[in-house]
């Protein structure tokens, strides 16, 4: 499973664009490597939720091209003993905390090495110097740069290791009575966005969703509802969302993570 470095590095982190710890952190990538090109994927996960971190960037890792470093930077026990964990799959690097983002990015892909930072690869790289409290600066800039830039090959980076999974995102089930799932999280629109996937609906000959003890139409777009009215649909990652056609499903319905999900065929015989 070859890499060959494009210099490319993705950022996804819970920082915010209001402070400056997203610039800071592209900053010091530059100071190692200033040849780096960045792209912001997103800095607005909800602070200290790994597993949403986790959840979009597996919708997205697989559209950068291969020699892509992507750096996830969601660090509740920042300064603690928790590892670093970097993952090679498909000729791209994920560096992330060890605390379940990279499982949940890569639950569904197949073959990923694994490896867990040497604790004396900081030193061999120059980093002599650390906070306790903003590892995104000090360690997986550095980190980051001297893989995106080849001066650190993944073999090198530490052994391999087998990653935490504390808190992975709940999984829909299917019986005989219907398929069962739940809102993962409401997206900038407010959408709903369930863990209940296009397979297994593709199946029903009369998809009836239900959730919020309200009935949704599943449409192929949003315009195919009224202004205003609830819909569902499959959304460009192949996913179940519940919407409203030009409005916040979210603020306006109360719903959210969590928000229990069902479908079923509407035809019986």
């Amino acid at each position: 499973m070859p890499f060959a470095p494009n210099g490319l590095i993705a950022l996804t982190t819970d920082f915010g664009t209001e402070d400056p710890f997203a610039g800071i952190v592209r900053g010091r990538i530059l100071g190692r490597f200033p040849d780096a090109r960045i792209i912001d994927l997103s800095h607005g996960i909800p602070a200290g939720r790994a597993d949403i971190a986790g959840f979009w960037l597996a919708c997205a890792w697989l559209d950068f091209p291969p020699g892509t470093v992507h750096l996830a930077v969601v660090d509740p026990g920042v300064g603690t003993s928790r590892r670093v964990m970097l993952a090679l799959a498909a000729e791209r690097l994920l560096l992330a905390p060890d605390n379940g983002l990279l499982p949940e990015t890569l639950r569904a892909y197949s073959p990923v090495q694994w490896f867990a930072m040497d604790p004396q690869l900081p030193a061999r790289l120059g980093i002599v110097s650390m906070s306790r409290t903003f590892h995104g600066r000090d360690l997986f800039a550095p980190l980051a740069a001297a893989l995106a830039s080849g001066d650190l090959r993944p073999g090198d980076f530490g052994a391999p290791a087998t990653p935490c999974d504390p808190a992975p995102i709940p999984v829909a089930r299917q019986d005989s009575d219907g398929i069962f799932g739940q809102v993962v999280l409401a997206d900038h629109f407010g959408n709903l966005i369930t863990n209940i996937g296009a397979d297994s609906i593709a199946g029903l000959r009369q998809p009836v969703i239900r959730a919020g003890q309200r009935e949704w139409e599943l449409l192929p777009t949003y315009g195919g509802a009224p202004d205003g009215a609830p819909l569902a649909l499959i959304n460009a990652f192949g996913l179940l969302e519940l919407a409203l056609n030009g409005g916040d499903a979210a603020a306006v319905l109360g719903l959210g993570e969590g928000t229990a999900v069902c479908v079923r065929d509407g035809i019986t015989t």
